[in-house]
């Protein structure tokens, strides 16, 4: 079983510790390049955007173009990755998603 470290990263101009096994950081660093990307794509559209809404946005912009790679047989079916740790994963990810906007939108008011 792997140690897990965390990691700091900046997603949309804010930084968030994640939790990330050592042989995983590669991967997160990755994948929050991808969504960063995605986010400022979205607030570029020209209107102000909240944080929480860019990130909706990019999350469904994600999620189509996959859809969109495994109908075209680009991309592997999601139903071949081991759903019970990745559930678990998501979960906790979005749990500490949720908590960070709380406290930002708490901070405001």
């Amino acid at each position: 079983m792997s140690t897990v470290n965390h990691l700091d990263v900046i997603l949309f101009g804010r930084e968030y510790r994640l939790a990330c096994p050592p042989e995983q950081q590669a991967a997160l660093h990755a994948a929050v390049s991808l969504v960063d990307a995605k986010m400022q794509e979205v607030a570029s559209k020209g209107r102000q955007v909240s944080t929480e809404r860019a990130a909706i946005m990019a999350a469904l912009t994600l999620a189509h173009d996959l859809l969109e790679m495994q109908q075209f047989g680009t991309a592997r079916p999601v139903t071949t990755v081991d759903s019970g740790e990745t559930k678990r994963k998501v979960e906790r990810m979005v749990q500490r998603v949720d908590a960070a906007i709380e406290t930002h939108q708490n901070a405001l008011f």
